[in-house]
């Protein structure tokens, strides 16, 4: 800029010495050409700096001519211009974008989009604001997906449609010379009282399942407390062991009293009960004690 300054200065030195010679009002031509020659230059350098990350497309003329490398590059004041495209990784947010999904619940959705610029040439003749451009088509890929799914398949399945948006971008960004690297959608938000409605069904989703946890468990506690009684009954050792397995467990209460009642007596009431008389020992001695009716009848007697 200094440079270009010193240059400026005298070009208008040399032109107002030209003008003096020739009887020109000198003062009238500083005011009015000196500001446009200024402009023009200053617009136009005689060079610029390109850095590692940018690509200078140069226009001569109005047209395209080359693509210059990083470094100390020369331009044609008036003639030529450049524009500087970077090339690094663009990350751009797509916040709060309102989607209809297909049973019609209104959901909020920030997606974000990572891109980058692999032909400098392209992104600047094909397109007027190629971020913008990039930006806008993000906004329709997120909202076509989206409108065509159902609110769970949206909240559980995030990637598959992170990369069907990925590539149907990438599909459509070629001849822009861009690049689309990653979407990924940040968050979903939903309304207050969608919201409130979702808890309540989740929380209802759980209530059942524990209840039906529960009933599946007394099911199978009743089979194998049936198996158990089944063994047990076939087995009066077995019935005996568990017997006193119990009172030892009982035994360990300190605060209780338990009466011992033995499984005979309980057996015996049983049989009682079903009519089964049980031998005593007077029926056995009134039988044996009773004389026999032969006994009562004389001998005959003698011949």
């Amino acid at each position: 800029n200094h440079i270009t300054t010193r240059m400026i200065n005298s070009t208008i030195c040399r032109t107002a010495a030209l003008m003096s010679s020739t009887m020109l009002p000198t003062s009238r031509f500083i005011r009015t050409v000196a500001p446009i020659a200024y402009n023009a230059i200053q617009k136009r350098n005689f060079f610029t700096v390109i850095d590692q990350y940018e690509r200078g497309v140069t226009f001569t003329l109005g047209k395209m001519t080359s693509v210059k490398e990083p470094g100390f590059r020369l331009l044609i004041p008036i003639l030529q211009k450049m524009v500087n495209v970077d090339i690094r990784t663009i990350v751009q947010d797509l916040s709060k974008q309102e989607v209809i999904t297909a049973d019609n619940v209104s959901i909020k959705v920030d997606a974000i989009v990572y891109y980058r610029i692999v032909d400098a040439a392209r992104s600047v003749l094909t397109v007027e604001d190629v971020h913008k451009a990039v930006g806008d088509l993000a906004q329709v890929k997120v909202r076509e997906m989206l409108s065509r799914s159902e609110v769970n398949e949206v909240l559980h399945q995030r990637e598959r449609f992170s990369n069907e948006i990925l590539h149907s971008m990438r599909d459509l960004t070629p001849p822009w010379g861009i690049e689309v690297q990653n979407v990924s959608l940040k968050d979903i938000k939903f309304d207050e009282g969608m919201t409130r409605a979702m808890a309540k069904k989740a929380e209802a989703e759980r209530l059942r399942e524990a209840k039906l946890i529960h009933a599946e468990s007394e099911v199978q506690t009743a089979a194998k407390l049936l198996q158990a009684a089944r063994e047990l009954e076939g087995s009066h050792a077995a019935l005996r062991l568990r017997e006193l397995d119990t009172l030892q467990q009982i035994a360990k209460e300190q605060s209780h009293s338990s009466i011992f009642i033995p499984i005979n007596i309980l057996e015996s009431l049983s049989n009682m009960t079903k009519g089964i008389p049980s031998p005593t020992p007077s029926s056995s001695s009134s039988s044996s004690s009773s004389p026999s009716p032969s006994s009562h009848h004389p001998l005959p007697p003698k011949m």
